[in-house]
């Protein structure tokens, strides 16, 4: 019984971690991206620094953001909507108007962070089971 509770520890601990790193990359990423960077400058006007920053957010207007903020019409033909994963990738790749590995980099580590939160969320649920099944065993 106590491989159980390891193993579901283990699993937990796995995944958290992941998304840890995956959620550092992302920072690292953005932090690389030239608008970041250009943001940053104290030698720019004021003027021109705040147009790099999102007031709502406080974020960069980076490449990812400016893609973020791209909508098409839906499927239904009633509004837009956001672009789909791969419309996000194609926008972020080589030769596109918002064209940046960095962004396009934090982009593919966005998807994987949202695996890795699943996975997590399924470790959260199989502790919660272990744990349920040992009151269960406690009351007994």
């Amino acid at each position: 019984m106590a491989d159980k509770y390891m193993a579901a520890l283990a699993r937990h601990e796995k995944a958290k971690q992941a998304v840890d790193s995956l959620t550092r990359d992302i920072g690292i990423a953005l932090n690389r991206c030239p608008i970041t960077k250009r943001a940053d400058d104290p030698a720019l006007s004021n003027e021109y620094r705040d147009s790099l920053w999102d007031d709502e957010t406080g974020k960069h207007k980076t490449h990812l953001w400016h893609v973020f903020q791209v909508r098409e019409p839906s499927s239904c033909g009633h509004g837009e909507v956001p672009l789909c994963e791969d419309g996000i990738s194609d926008a972020l790749s080589e030769g596109s108007e918002f064209e940046c590995e960095h962004c396009y980099f934090a982009y593919r580590m966005i998807v994987a962070r949202k695996s890795a939160r699943q996975e997590l969320g399924r470790a959260r649920l199989a502790i919660r089971a272990l744990g349920k099944q040992a009151l269960k065993e406690v009351a007994q």
